[in-house]
């Protein structure tokens, strides 16, 4: 397929590419760190300029961790699956790769007793989990969980200022008053109101929700984000489909002027 033009499929970003939006991001809420950019690939459909960010490196990581070095690093990934996961039981692991649709949910995770009690089969002493009982880890899976179907091979991780990918959903991480100012902003012609969930993994209720419902999410975070991830615990994180952002970024710049 030498011949095949990728570029058909460009974005059409009405005058605010990536980079542009990045900038009026940052210098207009004044954010530490870039905005990530995040975009699902089936076998197959990655444009071949990405190929060469696909990661083969050393590290072993979750897909947020990756996207911490992202937003400070400005570093790019393609993760192809879980071939830069950590190997379960030797550090830390959780179902987010599985709720971003990169690799299968640990098994038997849908029952909820993982959740609530260790395995007995382990060998590991018996310890609380994060939920009480079995009973509401089960409620909570079913009825808040957004869970990307396990249907792409790759996941696209860049810096919006310097993103080589045009984005599903952008991720914004900051301070109450700073999502403050940029969910007024996404509501100023739109009406729509970022809604919020606290309870699932930050992955699943901010930027797998975002890309599965097509509206902006946040969330006050998860135990992941504050260990593994290490967000800051003074933050939460903002997920906005990519759609919206030429809007929301031209009501910034209103603003400030």
């Amino acid at each position: 397929m030498t011949n095949f033009n990728w570029h058909v499929y460009d974005r059409d970003w009405m005058g605010y590419p990536p980079r542009k939006q990045a900038d009026i991001l940052i210098n207009t809420l004044e954010l530490y760190g870039d905005p990530v950019a995040l975009a699902w690939y089936p076998d197959e459909t990655l444009p071949p300029n990405l190929t060469e960010h696909i990661y083969d490196g050393p590290l072993r990581l979750m897909h947020c961790q990756f996207m911490m070095r992202s937003r400070y690093r400005l570093e790019t990934y393609v993760l192809d699956g879980t071939k830069s996961r950590p190997e379960l039981g030797k550090a830390p692991v959780c179902n987010g790769d599985g709720y971003v649709g990169l690799a299968p949910i640990i098994e038997n995770t849908e029952h909820g007793a993982w959740n609530s009690m260790v395995n007995p089969r382990l060998g590991q002493p018996a310890t609380p989990r994060i939920y009480g009982t079995k009973t509401a880890s089960i409620r909570n899976l079913s009825n808040d969980y957004t869970i990307i179907p396990n249907v792409y091979r790759y996941l696209a991780i860049a810096p919006l200022s310097d993103c080589p990918f045009d984005p599903d959903i952008v991720v914004l991480f900051g301070n109450p008053k700073q999502m403050m100012y940029a969910s007024r902003a996404l509501q100023w012609y739109s009406g729509i109101t970022p809604k919020s969930r606290t309870g699932p993994g930050t992955c699943s209720s901010s930027w797998a929700e975002a890309y599965m419902t097509g509206e902006p999410r946040y969330t006050l975070g998860c135990f992941g984000v504050f260990s593994v991830m290490a967000m800051n615990p003074n933050h939460v994180a903002l997920s906005i489909p990519s759609e919206m952002l030429p809007q929301m970024v031209n009501v910034l710049e209103q603003w400030v002027d």
